[in-house]
């Protein structure tokens, strides 16, 4: 995976060098607060510690406890493991056999240094129990801690909400490419506020919040069906409302595109006054202008088959 590829182009844009008394002098290049996606291939291998850690601590099988509570040691700091006690109670009381099986959809670090990492990720769950599946995705935020070369995980959080990290502070070598994945995580909470709020009272501003965060084929869309989108905001009567701090997490970034994964919670009102809470998981495709970050796609997260 390319980080980032028009580097001479990015320089001028993030200023390499600063004047002072008519000179210019190199901006500092000590290492970004934030390695996610600095180095590629560090990322990589942190997401598939934690994604083998967490398909390991979230699937259970009444039959094998010895394994699973092995699991739990191996994976978990000791306040992860009380926190995932409580979560798994009611199954590890069942009187009947149940096995839960977890695996990762989609994950993506949030933020990243040597010995902690925090990762966003999307599971797919399938439970079997008395003869019945039932299959499920759920949004979870993991902190994570190094050691002794292993990452264990230090704290879940399911259906998330936190503020993003403090943006890169200005610098050169690798501090350019982390303020570029900066401005793409930005970029996409600034769609998805405009993408996933809804006022049926004012269907034209909902509408044009829509045209303002798109370009290419998503903005085409939306234009193409724009009499549409405008009924269906006034005849459903249904109101969202993006809640505070939805997490995102950059999943790579490619010349002038990038990947996001984010999981928000939306606020929902119906016409008949019936208050809601629906979480979502999805992807944005971003694509850079001159104006910043736009989204050219928004895919939501779906069950693995």
């Amino acid at each position: 995976m390319r980080r980032w590829a028009g580097l001479v182009a990015l320089l001028a844009l993030a200023g390499c060098t600063t004047a002072v008394s008519g000179t210019a002098r190199p901006e500092p290049e000590t290492p970004p607060s934030n390695l996610a996606l600095v180095d590629p291939a560090r990322t990589a291998a942190v997401l598939t510690a934690v994604k083998t850690a967490t398909e390991a601590v979230f699937s259970y099988d009444s039959t094998a406890v010895p394994a699973y509570e092995k699991a739990i040691a191996d994976n978990l700091t000791p306040d992860a493991r009380d926190e995932l006690a409580k979560l798994f109670a009611e199954v590890r009381k069942s009187a009947e056999p149940v096995k839960l099986v977890t695996r990762v959809i989609v994950s993506a670090a949030v933020d990243e240094t040597p010995d902690k990492a925090r990762v966003l990720t999307v599971l797919d769950q399938s439970s079997t129990r008395a003869g019945a599946t039932s299959k499920g995705i759920a949004s979870v935020l993991l902190a994570t801690v190094r050691e002794g070369g292993r990452w264990r995980i230090g704290k879940v959080e399911v259906n998330p909400s936190a503020p993003s990290p403090a943006a890169e502070e200005p610098g050169a070598g690798d501090r350019v490419f982390a303020r570029v994945r900066d401005s793409a995580r930005d970029g996409a909470l600034r769609a998805a506020e405009a993408l996933l709020n809804v006022d049926p009272a004012d269907p034209e501003g909902t509408y044009a919040r829509y045209e303002s965060v798109s370009t290419g084929q998503l903005l085409t869309q939306f234009r193409q069906d724009k009499a549409g989108r405008l009924n269906q905001i006034r005849a459903g009567g249904t109101k969202a409302s993006l809640a505070p701090n939805p997490v995102a997490a950059v999943m790579e970034v490619v010349d002038d595109k990038a990947s996001v994964l984010l999981c928000a919670t939306t606020d929902v009102t119906d016409a008949a006054g019936q208050a809601t809470k629906r979480y979502l998981p999805i992807v944005l495709r971003l694509q850079r202008l001159p104006e910043g970050w736009k989204a050219a796609g928004v895919e939501s997260v779906q069950p693995l088959p």
